[in-house]
């Protein structure tokens, strides 16, 4: 797998935003409503971890082969850090790990009863999913990068704080007194 680091002179809290403008999150409400389009999802699992892929338009997310990028967000001396690597969704790898065990299984089995039709169709198939859980598109790579690169590089953010959070009344009202 290819690790990838950039160093961005966005600070975290302003990567952060550039990230929200440039990425949807991955919620039930916005796969609905952006199922339709070519996109960018992603969330981060907690402060410092994220993941991203690329959304195609009709492709159903759970169903998606396509490579996802798992990440870490550091605070850097220039600004901040990004490190991480590319992979296929773990029920992707799943899926094609037990679709080739089944074709080996499969191709025993026609050996000793020296099926000659089934051995072909299942090492014809188990060749192809190995190749598929082997493959590492470059294109899709590509274009993770290329938006990784737009959001840590995006001038509008650089010295942007994120918006204040507007306090409700009680919490204007509370006091707190500390001994």
């Amino acid at each position: 797998m290819e690790h990838i680091t950039i160093i961005s002179h966005l600070t975290p809290v302003e990567w952060k935003l550039s990230w929200a403008e440039k990425v949807v999150e991955d919620t039930r409400e916005n796969m609905r409503a952006y199922q339709q389009t070519t996109c960018y999802w992603g969330h981060f699992k907690n402060d410092q971890d994220f993941v991203i892929c690329r959304h195609k338009e009709f492709e159903v997310k759970s169903m998606s082969l396509g490579m996802y990028f798992t990440g870490r967000l550091e605070p850097h001396e220039k600004g901040s850090c990004i490190t991480g690597k590319f992979g296929k969704k773990l029920s992707a790898n799943i899926f094609l790990a037990m679709g080739s065990v089944l074709c080996l299984v499969a191709l025993f089995g026609s050996m000793v009863r020296a099926d000659r039709e089934v051995m072909i169709v299942s090492a014809a198939l188990f060749v192809i999913l190995f190749l598929c859980y082997l493959a590492k598109p470059k294109k899709g790579q590509r274009l993770i990068r290329e938006q990784l690169e737009k959001i840590s590089f995006d001038e509008k953010f650089h010295g942007k704080k994120p918006p204040r959070k507007k306090r409700t009344m009680k919490e204007k009202a509370t006091i707190k007194i500390e001994e």
